[in-house]
């Protein structure tokens, strides 16, 4: 508020005895001047200059002064999402941002491309001794008993009733280096052993026992596909995008390389990596890039038995059918899940025994736990269901298609649809919804349920789940298990 000065009476005074006589002498213009001077006075005395002044600098709008643009001095990429601006995935590897774990073979500082050969030319890799206890441990409960209880050999009834009752008991597990690609669970009712890859190459060996795990540096590249050997417990098979499958001994403490790839196709500009494996007969059929399917002996190194050519593109998955064995299933890039034949392999493109087509490529294709079903997850945004319980042209048509996100853009590893354990009409599969969950299905397309929980803070798109018990396990983008499972089991 302006404050005004108060005058006292004797000033005023003297303002108003003020002669007019000594005017009468000046010209008009003198007198004009002098009112003026004794106008401004009266003013200044009465101080409504000073109060015009301050008023003026209270109305005037301050200058507005540009902030000059700091200069973005982060070596780190943003993370922008290419799924929502529809924009096609990079085949970049790199995830910024993110801290390393220490690898019990390598150096962590040290930064490898996605594809050197640092790892495949090593035919084997031994366990380090300082890893003996572990290792020990792990040997221990590798050995597989008879299951008590089978949870997915449940009714249908109860085996909802004790999927709802699943919970994380026990915080997320930090196991990776960097986002998994792969997992794997053995079939130990002693002891939760979980297997996991990730995108730079690493094999993480996870003992819920005692709370343990060691991580190795096997490949050169993300490891696609994990699995613990049904005919040797003691045994687990790695392949990668590097082009090579490692078999793991943990009674030899050596993980050695069984098969590398060889380049099939007219273009040799690319690595020609192998992207999934499967069972048979003791030995493997192993997918490729180039989308051959190669039958390898596992008791001679890098010993091929046979290979087909069975698409124009990369192989996605390979499965073999669980009682004709002599049939496998591939899913591809171009839109096709094929069922071949294993006695027709031939280096030439040969005629599958049925096609299913899809409109856009496939992540996976996997038959249900006796071969009736099939259940393939599709980038056209679908999971299709056929009933392949007679394998005639009537299969490959589907008998449902449920949608479902399956972009799940640069960051994420896909989604793969797979069938519980043991059961031919519920699988399961990760979601894009909020909040985080696992989702379960019935072959008719229902959720039955939702695995969900305030710890699970982040998409969990690589998922897996224990051969007779009640456990899912989801991995994530950072290394990270979130595990599902009754109170008793973990405790």
């Amino acid at each position: 508020m302006i404050k005004i000065d108060n005058l006292s009476p004797s000033k005023m005074d003297d303002i108003e005895s003020m002669s007019d006589d000594e005017d009468e002498n000046l010209t008009y213009e003198q007198q004009r001047e002098k009112r003026m001077k004794k106008n401004e006075e009266m003013l200044d005395i009465l101080g409504v200059n000073q109060a015009a002044k301050t008023l003026v600098n209270c109305l005037q709008k301050p200058t507005p002064t540009k902030k000059a643009k700091l200069k973005n001095t982060s070596l780190i990429p943003e993370r922008r999402s290419l799924r929502i601006a529809n924009l096609p995935a990079s085949q970049d590897y790199d995830l910024p941002g993110e801290s390393e774990l220490k690898s019990n073979n390598s150096e962590s500082s040290k930064n490898y491309d996605s594809y050197e050969t640092n790892f495949i030319d090593q035919s084997s890799i031994s366990i380090p001794e300082e890893d003996s206890d572990f290792v020990e441990k792990l040997n221990d409960d590798l050995a597989v008993k008879e299951a008590v209880k089978d949870f997915h050999l449940l009714p249908s009834h109860k085996f909802v009733h004790v999927l709802k009752s699943l919970d994380m008991y026990t915080p997320s597990v930090k196991v990776c280096e960097k986002r998994i690609y792969s997992l794997a669970i053995h079939p130990s009712d002693t002891s939760l052993i979980i297997a996991a890859g990730d995108m730079r190459g690493n094999i993480s060996l996870y003992n819920n026992r005692n709370s343990e795990m060691r991580e190795y540096r096997l490949h050169d590249a993300p490891v696609n596909c994990i699995s613990f050997c049904t005919w040797d417990p003691h045994k687990l098979f790695s392949t990668s995008h590097d082009g090579s499958t490692r078999c793991g001994d943990i009674v030899q403490r050596t993980f050695d390389i069984i098969y590398k790839t060889e380049w099939k196709g007219q273009s040799k500009s690319k690595i020609n990596h192998a992207t999934w494996h499967t069972e048979f007969e003791r030995n493997l059929l192993i997918g490729n890039g180039s989308g051959h399917v190669d039958l390898v002996d596992t008791r001679t190194p890098d010993k091929i038995i046979n290979t087909a050519w069975c698409h124009e593109r990369s192989v996605r998955t390979v499965q073999c059918h669980p009682l004709e064995k002599h049939h496998f299933l591939t899913s591809s890039g171009i839109g096709e899940v094929s069922l071949w034949d294993i006695r027709n392999m031939t280096d030439e493109s040969i005629n599958p025994v049925l096609q299913f087509e899809h409109p856009k490529s496939l992540t996976s294709a996997f038959f249900s736990a006796s071969g009736t079903k099939m259940v393939s997850t599709c980038n056209d945004h679908k999971i299709r269901i056929f009933n392949t319980d007679r394998l005639n042209s009537s299969a490959t048509k589907p008998i449902n298609i449920i949608p479902h996100n399956n972009h799940t853009g640069r960051w994420l590893s896909v989604f793969k649809a797979k069938w519980n354990p043991g059961r031919d009409n519920e699988f399961f599969v990760g979601s894009m919804l909020s909040p985080k969950r696992i989702q379960v299905y019935n072959s008719a397309g229902h959720v039955l349920h939702n695995l969900m929980s305030t710890d699970m803070t982040t998409y969990c798109p690589v998922i897996e789940v224990h051969p007779s018990q009640a456990i899912y396990v989801g991995g994530n983008a950072s290394g990270r298990l979130h595990i599902f499972s009754t109170k008793e089991q973990l405790t």
